[in-house]
């Protein structure tokens, strides 16, 4: 499938680059995302009608992600504080979501699909290194904290189980 791109895509293409993608790629993702419309004689003479208005629009875009960057790097690190097992592993796990509302709740208005975790979701305390994503030409790395709840003690946590594991028995 022969797409125009009106903005720059990260691995694909420049602003007005005529490119072939996959048809489900460009039909599930491409269009309706507004990044790029089919290559045909009536969008190409469009897109050259509009060619300024889209230049500067993107320039908008990467101005807007770098201001967004330079905000995020003042940033020391993201702390979390959450249940431990006895074993030092998290009730649960932290995931792009979770790194995406706690910034945007900071200030740093950040969707949950620029965070990049190559490894997956964090599954235990430590420090850890994810990458931001806020543009295709703006990146950043954000250093993230991951520290025990000193609220609640192991044995409150490991009751909390043992009725948890009764009650899903019961049913």
């Amino acid at each position: 499938m022969r797409v125009i791109l009106l903005e720059k895509v990260l691995n694909l293409g420049d602003l007005g680059d005529e490119v072939n993608v996959k048809p489900g790629y460009g039909r599930n993702f491409l269009l309706p995302r507004g990044k790029a419309v089919p290559a045909t004689r009536e969008n190409q003479a469009r897109f050259e009608a509009q060619r300024e208005e889209l230049l500067q629009q993107a320039s908008d875009k990467l101005s807007a992600a770098e201001g967004r960057r330079a905000a995020i790097d003042e940033l020391d690190a993201l702390t979390f504080e959450v249940n431990v097992s006895p074993e030092g592993r998290l009730y649960g796990s932290i995931s792009a979501r979770e790194i995406a509302e706690k910034l945007t709740e900071m200030g740093y208005p950040v969707e949950k699909s620029e965070v990049d975790q190559p490894d997956g979701a964090i599954r235990e305390t430590g420090e850890f290194t994810v990458g931001l994503i806020l543009h295709a030409d703006v990146s950043t790395e954000l250093k993230i904290n991951v520290v025990p709840n000193d609220d609640i003690d192991a044995d409150e946590l490991q009751a909390q189980e043992i009725e948890a594991i009764e009650a899903l028995e019961d049913d």
